[in-house]
């Protein structure tokens, strides 16, 4: 780790230099959270919150489902993502109620559903959104998704007790099942209540406006290496004791640098300023470092294959723009092609992390598969590109 000090002083030098340039900071922190306002405002009609009506169609109308609606309707409250109860309501009505716009999306417990859970067969949700809010729509599957992680929390919990019976004893095995049973609070009790109030469009847009500046400013802190490579000042610092390894390790740790400032200083101003609530801390960082660390080995790609700085920024603004539109950044589908595409890119993965987290169904360790393929997909990508540019300091 010869080169580690050398590395640290050319990330220090080449951030100061970057904080000191406006158009980076604008382009980092205030376009950010000036865009999210003004399309978030446009979107929801009140920059404060996101509001919608989601009906609980209880079809089945068992004590399984009759807890799952209790744990969500019983706690809303005027504004928000609001919860209606409509017990004995079928898949049918509520496709007729959303597309009579009384409700914005729903979610459908079909008939069977308790009887499923407690025979420990497969029992589905059925999400039903309208096609001109798919927010609402990706909200109420995650409400669905978060029903069934704790659903199938407490069978895991029963099946594990009712496995140990023939060491515990009838008596004893039926009295640690109802012991589990009752300590088990209803599904989706706590977890969902920050969904009425504090899922805001702000949570959904900032992140996806940041990410896209990002792919500008890191791309420009990549492409660094390529101007500074043509202006020769690479070439005097590689002929004193800096090796190739050290500039590239500190290039790329000043491009990490800047982005991680990025989105947690987005993340700062839009819960501290405007009440905006992403979701649980950890799940917000682990999703931010994959972000970050995913469109740096995207932008340290796209410099090293590129054999001239304009070219490098040109398949830059390519590249953000593409993924804008495939991720979901300006619209959010929850189904069809897009709906499909939006897993095969970094920020469409970010974006559907994000949403999780803020409507409160997620945690960290809900978000961890997610971020660990954005890490992975950055390092590997992250590897092409320093090798690509490694070979063009040596030429």
């Amino acid at each position: 780790m010869a080169a580690l000090p050398d590395a640290l002083l050319i990330a220090r030098l080449d951030l100061t230099r970057r904080f000191r340039d406006r158009s980076v900071l604008i382009q980092v922190l205030v376009a950010p959270v000036v865009l999210a306002l003004i399309i978030g405002g446009a979107f929801s009609g009140d920059s404060s919150g996101y509001r919608a009506d989601i009906w609980l169609a209880d079809a089945d109308r068992s004590d399984v489902s009759s807890r799952i609606v209790a744990g969500l309707a019983d706690q809303s409250e005027p504004g928000g993502v609001t919860f209606v109860a409509k017990p004995g309501m079928d898949a049918a009505a509520a496709e007729e109620a959303v597309a009579a716009d009384e409700a914005e999306a729903a979610v459908v417990i079909p008939e069977g559903f308790g009887d499923a859970v407690a025979a420990g067969e497969s029992a589905g949700l059925a999400v039903v959104g309208d096609a001109g809010d798919d927010l609402a729509a990706g909200v109420a599957r995650s409400v669905a998704e978060g029903v069934a992680r704790e659903v199938q929390s407490q069978r895991a919990a029963i099946t594990t007790t009712l496995a140990a019976a023939p060491r515990l004893g009838e008596d004893v095995a039926a009295d640690a099942v109802a012991r589990v049973a009752a300590a088990t609070p209803p599904a989706v009790g706590v977890r969902d209540s920050r969904v009425e109030n504090t899922f805001s469009m702000m949570a959904f847009f900032a992140p996806g406006m940041a990410m896209i500046f990002l792919f500008f400013v890191m791309g420009a802190a990549a492409r660094s290496i390529v101007t500074e490579r043509r202006e020769g000042t690479l070439r005097r610092m590689l002929a004193g004791p800096t090796s190739a390894t050290a500039v590239l390790l500190g290039k790329t740790l000043g491009v990490l640098t800047l982005g991680l400032t990025s989105l947690l200083v987005v993340w700062g101003i839009t819960s501290i300023a405007f009440g905006v609530d992403w979701g649980h801390p950890l799940g917000v960082v682990m999703v931010i470092v994959g972000a970050v660390v995913a469109i740096a080995g995207i932008s340290l790609t796209v410099t090293g294959l590129a054999r001239t700085e304009s070219q490098a920024e040109s398949l830059t603004i390519v590249f953000a723009l593409v993924l804008a539109v495939l991720g979901g950044t300006f619209v959010y589908t929850s189904t069809g092609f897009l709906a499909e595409v939006r897993r095969f890119t970094p920020n469409g993965q970010a974006l559907m992390a994000f949403v999780d987290l803020a409507a409160g169904n997620a945690g960290p360790g809900d978000v961890l598969p997610a971020a660990l393929i954005l890490l992975g997909g950055g390092l590997a990508a992250g590897t092409i590109g320093i090798l690509a540019i490694h070979r063009g300091l040596e030429a």
